[in-house]
């Protein structure tokens, strides 16, 4: 920009000498114009006759140059010259304002150049305000500044002392001010002028006392420092929020191509332990912690040497010796001239986190009670193993493992003996087995062994026996001694699979096989056995589409009164009426619908067509007549069981305590509370409940009596074959008949196949039998014909 016209030439120069602007009295007196003039050199424009002697425009400040001005067509006119340390210019901090005179014969003095001077004209240009003030605290003399300072005319400004221009609160010590300059010459202050409207301006006022004429008076300015208490203000806020910052903040000073530390705040000494004076002078490396984080230091390093921001968490030592992580976040900071002077860095306590992230690390691959690995890790490192082996021909193994009769240990001596059971096999374990094979839990009272590199299957074999008879040795809780066991089944890498899931699925498949074997052994998986899983996944898809397509169909084996001989019942069996197969028996596809969950759909199925025929009973006039139906454990903990079984007997018709739901022992046992929950809601309903095979599980005769059941089945193990009623089983069925008896439960016994059997069950008082001695069960058709006949037993 050009400076507003002077009627002096005025140019100004950076501290090069190079020229920045200029006034249009330079482009008279030199002739040359704006594009001639930007950017030369002071030199090309004005040859000083001492030169050689004097080559920066800074030591010429306040001397007296003279010298030729070279104009644009040649000529040379002698000038004098005068460099002010401050430029005229505003908008170009940091330069210099170099006036030049036209003079003839000698040069005149400093002062004699000064007397020449246009005044009035600098002082209206001045870049701040500019006043003289009588000893009464008048104004005499004034710039425009200060009237736009003030919101004021330059008529009013002569009616006011000046200290109203001021803030009450100090208006003592601007008077006091400016007597201070009357009586020593000088004085200088800062505060705010307070213009008409409200308008409020900070300055720094320099005051001087002098004469016009015979009148002491005191002249001054003030400079606008707005700007300068914005960023004071700026600064104290930055610097109270280091100051009060829970990071720690550290300032380094680059010197010398290192970085010493300059400032920390409160929160750097509570964290590492060290004061600021200390720390300071030294570099922040003094904290590393040797042999750690290397890569990330070496980071770091580079950063600070390309002079850019950089990240990093790694570790320290505090004072003490204690060593923590940090989050350190470094960045630049740079001078107006754009260098690097310094670098500020945060740190960020992560330690806890750290350990948090490690614990929760930890947890996420291993079982919160034994500490093993869990199913995440087990499955990593068999991968890891698969892949090894595979690439190194070499043979892993995988050894699936459960506990025999973990639930018998957990109902006998409590969960705590249960878990601390599993801890002791976790230890077992981890004691048989080498550092890189892996030993998991899956929850519950299964474990999970990954075998690296067996070449020798015997010498697998021993291993894996070496660790079912480890298992199986006593273990001693709360002095009572329990005997664990457990069945292993093993298979083997990559030869019985290539990939996670099927060795996974075959060391399972073994395992059942060894269970099925009478459990407490240990079982390899083979290609016979391959064959029994693969027919085990062919009945699961069949006996899915059976339940679509209806294949299945019930039989009704008929249950009669002991007193008179008449059928008061049935159970209802279902069976599968395979289309190639032919007639598939319960015991080979129940264990599937359980292990699938099809056994939901199958049991709705069953007592939508056990109501279908009591439906059918009652339209024929029988409306005594009760159905049993056999009840899952799954059916039993749906939630919505209870609604869809009143929706199915509404359906019909049929009125709820016809129909019988059977339980067996063993699933009353597993959740008690939770079963004779709903019990309870089925009882509300209106359903008859009995519990089947009574007696072959472990029941607790105080939970037996809170179940809301209606009778209970003799198992047909304990009526034996033909003569064993004799022997203890005799005794059994008597104490079951008695049982239920002072219970107020009927008693029913199944699988009777003998008059010897019915004899001994009619005398000791049992209320109903089934079995095959009265009949086999029925088809629809032949139960409704047996009904309508009146078909009795032979008394």
């Amino acid at each position: 920009m050009n400076l507003s016209p002077l009627p002096l030439a005025v140019f100004v120069v950076d501290a090069t000498g190079s020229i920045t602007s200029w006034n249009r009295a330079c482009e008279k007196l030199a002739g040359y114009g704006a594009q001639d003039i930007r950017n030369r050199g002071l030199d090309t424009i004005i040859a000083f006759d001492d030169a050689a002697a004097v080559n920066r425009v800074a030591d010429r400040v306040n001397a007296d140059s003279t010298g030729e001005l070279i104009c644009a067509d040649g000529r040379r006119v002698p000038v004098r010259v005068t460099v002010a340390p401050q430029s005229l210019d505003p908008d170009q901090p940091g330069t210099y304002s170099v006036i030049v005179v036209p003079r003839s014969g000698l040069a005149p003095t400093r002062y004699a150049l000064i007397q020449d001077l246009p005044i009035a004209d600098i002082i209206e240009e001045l870049p701040c305000v500019f006043y003289v003030i009588d000893q009464s605290g008048h104004l005499l003399l004034w710039n425009h500044q200060l009237e736009d300072a003030l919101e004021m005319t330059s008529d009013e400004l002569p009616t006011y002392n000046v200290k109203n221009f001021f803030d009450e609160a100090v208006q003592a010590k601007i008077v006091q001010k400016i007597l201070e300059a009357f009586e020593e010459g000088t004085s200088s202050h800062e505060s705010d002028l307070i213009g008409r409207h409200g308008k409020r301006t900070p300055f720094l006022f320099h005051c001087a006392r002098t004469n016009l004429g015979s009148l002491p008076v005191v002249f001054g300015t003030g400079l606008d420092i707005t700007a300068r208490k914005e960023a004071e203000h700026g600064l104290r806020v930055r610097e109270r929020a280091m100051y009060s910052s829970v990071n720690a903040i550290v300032i380094t000073c680059c010197e010398d191509a290192d970085n010493v530390i300059e400032y920390v705040n409160p929160a750097f000494e509570q964290i590492t332990g060290y004061t600021l004076a200390e720390v300071k002078g030294k570099n922040p490396r003094f904290m590393r912690v040797d042999d750690c984080d290397v890569d990330e230091r070496q980071r770091i390093h580079d950063a600070l040497a390309r002079q850019q921001s950089v990240r990093a968490v790694l570790r320290n030592r505090r004072k003490n010796g204690e060593i923590f992580w940090n989050d350190l976040r470094i960045d630049p900071v740079a001078s107006m001239e754009g260098k690097v002077t310094h670098f500020v860095g945060v740190i960020s306590d992560v330690t806890e986190a750290k350990h948090y992230e490690r614990r929760l690390q930890h947890l996420a691959h291993h079982d919160a009670l034994t500490g093993l690995a869990n199913r995440t890790l087990l499955q990593e490192r068999l991968k890891s193993a698969i892949d090894s082996a595979t690439a190194r021909r070499k043979q892993g193994a995988l050894a699936f493992l459960d506990l025999d009769n973990f639930k018998h240990i957990n109902d006998t001596f409590g969960h705590e003996a249960g878990d601390a059971v599993l801890r002791e096999i976790a230890l077992r374990l981890r004691a048989s087995m080498r550092e890189e094979d892996t030993v998991a839990r899956l929850g519950g009272d299964e474990f999970v062994l990954v075998i690296a590199e067996q070449p020798d299957l015997a010498q697998l074999g021993m291993l894996v026996e070496r660790i079912r008879q480890g298992v199986s040795a006593p273990i001693v809780v709360d002095g009572k001694e329990i005997q664990p066991g457990t069945s292993i089944g093993v298979s083997l890498f990559p030869q019985d699979g290539r990939n996670v899931d099927q060795i996974m699925r075959a060391a399972d498949a073994a395992m059942y096989h060894a269970k099925t074997l009478g459990r407490n052994n240990v079982q390899f998986y083979s290609d016979e056995l391959n064959q029994v899983v693969h027919q085990h996944l062919l009945l699961e898809a069949s006996l899915s589409r059976a339940i679509r397509n209806r294949e299945l169909v019930l039989g009704y084996q008929p249950k009669v009164d002991l007193r008179t001989g008449r059928v008061v019942g049935a159970e209802a069996l279902v069976r599968w009426q395979h289309p190639v197969d032919g007639i598939i028996p319960p015991d080979v596809f129940i264990p599937v619908a359980e292990q699938t969950g099809l056994i939901v759909p199958l049991g709705d199925w069953v007592i939508d067509e056990a109501c279908r025929t009591l439906r059918a009973l009652g339209a024929l006039g029988i409306d005594d007549f009760v159905i049993a139906v056999n009840l899952s454990a799954r059916q039993l903990r749906q939630r919505r069981f209870v609604n869809r079984l009143a929706e199915t007997l509404a359906r019909h018709g049929v009125a709820p305590g016809r129909l019988e739901l059977e339980v067996t022992e063993s699933q009353l046992m597993d959740h008690p509370e939770e079963a004779r929950e709903a019990l309870a809601q089925l009882k509300l309903l209106g359903v008859r409940l009995s519990i089947d095979d009574f007696g072959t599980g472990y029941s607790s005769l105080s939970h037996l009596q809170r179940f809301p059941v209606d009778c209970i089945k003799i198992d047909r193990s304990f009526l034996g074959g033909t003569g064993d009623l004799h022997n203890g089983h005799a005794v059994i069925t008597r104490a079951i008949i008695a049982l239920g008896h002072n219970l107020q439960l009927q008693v029913i016994a199944e699988g009777v196949e003998t008059r010897e059997q019915l004899t001994f069950l009619r005398d000791h008082d049992c209320d109903q039998m089934q079995g095959y001695y009265f009949s086999a069960a029925l088809a629809r058709d032949g139960l409704q014909d047996m009904l309508r006949r009146d078909t009795r037993l032979d008394m």
